[in-house]
């Protein structure tokens, strides 16, 4: 009898014990886990490994730039950190690295960007913040003030002596004329200049150089003018430092000088502005499509070493139009380099539809990658002009176009309207100089 019962307690203990045990072993991963993640979470703010880089939105939202086209994430580093000179809230770093592109206010002079913005995570807010930035490079297309003009109508007295001495009478009325010339050097910049903030870099430039005339109620003045020196901001502002002689002055392209067409410079100048003479700026602007650029630029059997094959084009017929003429132009040298030039009836060109150097197409052949500008002009009739040699200085284009203004006749006014469309040509290999 009381071996029985001994033999029932231990049943009893067992079977307590394998509860006991068969508790704890269902309870520790539920309950015990559930607590360490309600912790885990609550401590997310801090910990690099559970917050996720700012997102392409809050960065946008953060970035404010003004006449800003397109914005490009490029990288993120993100580090944790126990406090920063802006405060022990906040808890993450995130190093963005992004490329932008912005225009200034003159709608020239496009500028592409690279920064380093510098974002916090905010502990006590829960929000990411960008509390610097800095810029890590800067290109602007400088070679769109070749052959550009300007005019400043507002300089005070002490400015224009700064300009041009005492050859201006201090109560002269009378307005300044700025005109670059066709070879416009690069703009240099040094991300490391001490005189660079946030939202403003400087540059050199060598080479860029023009003339500026003075045109008063009595009498006109000109000179030389170069630029070495300048800025540009965030948003596209450029000040220059206008070098003549001794004289300097610095001017904001866009506020203090305000950009003009050619024929608004030639007619303040006195210079010729005939019936045939034809300006582009005044011309109706028609739309052309092509099939022949890749990647933003031409294919590379558009080259004269790579294929010699013209591009494709297509556009819609212009009003009053019998004739379209075709042409190219090396836009990047200051000789305008002239490399296709055609008349045609039809309102497409196939690729490839003119390939022989010796009359029509004489592809791109650059030593490093240029522009090339392609033109389609509408014609009232046949031109008097139907001969342009290729592979040669081709003047700008409204000289060109003041050529195929005469009709076979002798009549002007053949001219109607044009399209346009350009990219850039990169050789594959130095062709430059290969004759």
């Amino acid at each position: 009898m009381k071996r029985n019962k001994i033999k029932e307690l231990s049943i009893s203990l067992s079977l307590v014990l394998g509860l006991l045990l068969s508790g704890c072993s269902n309870t520790e991963p539920s309950t015990d886990a559930s607590t360490n993640s309600s912790t885990d979470s609550s401590t997310t703010k801090t910990s690099i490994n559970d917050k996720n880089e700012v997102t392409d939105q809050e960065i946008s939202d953060a970035i404010k730039i003004e006449g800003l086209t397109e914005l490009t994430v490029n990288s993120h580093n993100v580090n944790s950190i126990s406090s920063s000179e802006y405060g022990s809230q906040y808890t993450i770093q995130d190093t963005v690295n992004v490329t932008y592109t912005a225009s200034d206010i003159t709608g020239i002079l496009p500028q592409t960007v690279s920064k380093d913005y510098e974002f916090y995570y905010n502990n006590e807010t829960n929000k990411w913040e960008m509390l610097s930035n800095a810029a890590t490079s800067c290109e602007v297309d400088s070679s769109v003030l070749a052959g550009s003009s300007w005019k400043c109508e507002n300089l005070d007295t002490d400015s224009r002596k700064q300009l041009f001495g005492s050859d201006i009478l201090s109560d002269e009325e009378g307005t300044v004329y700025l005109r670059f010339l066709k070879t416009i050097g690069p703009f240099a910049f040094n991300m490391n200049n001490e005189n660079n903030t946030e939202n403003e870099r400087f540059f050199t430039s060598v080479g860029t150089n023009g003339k500026m005339t003075w045109v008063g109620s009595n009498d006109s003045i000109e000179k030389s003018f170069s630029i070495q020196n300048g800025s540009v901001t965030d948003s596209g502002d450029i000040t220059m430092e206008i070098t003549s002689g001794n004289n300097k002055l610095s001017l904001s392209l866009g506020k203090d000088v305000i950009a003009i067409t050619e024929q608004e410079y030639d007619t303040a100048l006195g210079l010729e502005v005939d019936d045939d003479k034809v300006y582009i700026e005044s011309l109706t602007k028609f739309d052309v499509t092509t099939t022949s650029i890749e990647n933003s630029e031409w294919k590379t059997e558009m080259g004269y070493k790579e294929g010699n094959k013209s591009p494709e084009l297509t556009w819609s017929t212009v009003d009053g139009a019998t004739k379209y003429a075709i042409l190219m132009i090396d836009d990047t040298t200051a000789s305008n380099v002239f490399h296709w030039f055609d008349i045609v009836e039809t309102t497409h060109i196939d690729e490839g539809m003119f390939t022989d150097s010796t009359k029509d197409y004489f592809g791109p052949y650059p030593p490093e990658t240029h522009e090339y500008d392609v033109y389609v002009v509408a014609l009232a009739d046949e031109p008097q002009e139907k001969t342009f040699k290729l592979d040669t200085s081709g003047g700008d284009i409204n000289a060109r176009l003041t050529d195929l203004n005469t009709k076979k006749d002798g009549s002007v006014g053949n001219v109607i309207a044009y399209g346009h469309i350009e990219a850039n040509y990169t050789p594959v290999d130095d062709y430059y100089g290969y004759r």
